[in-house]
Formats: C-alpha cells, structure tokens, sequence
C-alpha cells in the first residue's frame, strides 16, 4: 500500500510532473509553475494528497473546498485524482480516495465528491464501489459521499 500524505513544498516537483501528464493527457493545456503551485497547493485554497510507494510518488488527489448554504459544513471536491500510469489498477487510486475521505472527515465536510470523464466507465463503477452515489442532472458522471457527521445534508 502506498504512504500518503499531505503534499509539502519538497514535493511540488513531483506533483506538478504529475499534473502535467494529466494535463496532456486529455489534451489541456498546463499553465501552473512552481509558485502558483505553492501557491494553491501548498499554502492556498487547494488541498494536495500525494502517494508515495519506496519514497517515489505515484500518484496524487487534488481537493477542492466548495460552499453551499444548504450544507451545514464545505464540500470537498477531488477535482484532480492520477495515479502513474504503470501503477494503475494496484489500490493507489483507492487509497487516494480514502485518504480524501478521511481528511474530509477530519475538517468536518459534510459531503465528498469526484467526477470523472463519461468515457471512464471503469472509475465510475469504482466510485459507485466505494459507496458514492452518482448525482443527477450532473454534466458528465458526478458521484457523492455524505459523510458522517452530517449524512443528512444534501
């Protein structure tokens, strides 16, 4: 299983190598640098969890904070969730998604959510797999978690 943390300042190279795979691979393109990598993901808004297996990363889960007034605490959102390509399918995805749950949790979200590409059935069948239910009138696969503390918000 790999180690997963929250990402540091050291580990912003990783991570922007990372970004930018995924970048390229849906054809976008990368403008974030170094700073505005610190900047967002580091001491910023965004959250980074980065996965490591033998100290080498392998993969990352980017979460967004979202406010609704009808939630009682701020969504998350995996707005980024990749993993090496080599290592795909071998619980890192996974555990990326379970450590978002967790620190979730910890920072009292009342919901999680992720999306993926309506070309992706696979990471659609795993998230509904892991329990995220997906969202209607969403553009593309959308799914949710209500988490504990606050199942009841919407």
């Amino acid at each position: 299983m790999p180690d997963i943390s929250k990402a540091t300042v050291r580990d912003i190279p990783a991570l922007l190598s990372m970004i930018r795979k995924l970048c390229a691979f849906h054809g976008d393109p990368c403008h974030m640098g170094l700073a505005d990598a610190q900047a967002r993901l580091i001491d910023g808004p965004l959250t980074a969890l980065i996965a490591r297996q033998a100290g080498k990363a392998t993969g990352y889960a980017i979460l967004e904070p979202r406010w609704r007034p009808m939630n009682t605490g701020d969504l998350l959102d995996i707005a980024h969730l990749f993993v090496e390509e080599p290592l795909r399918g071998h619980g890192i995805g996974t555990a990326l998604i379970k450590a978002a749950r967790d620190h979730a949790t910890a920072r009292s979200a009342c919901r999680l959510t992720i999306g993926t590409a309506p070309d992706n059935p696979g990471a659609a069948a795993a998230y509904r797999a892991m329990g995220f239910e997906e969202l209607s009138g969403a553009s593309g696969p959308r799914f949710s978690i209500p988490l504990a503390q606050n199942a009841g918000s919407p």
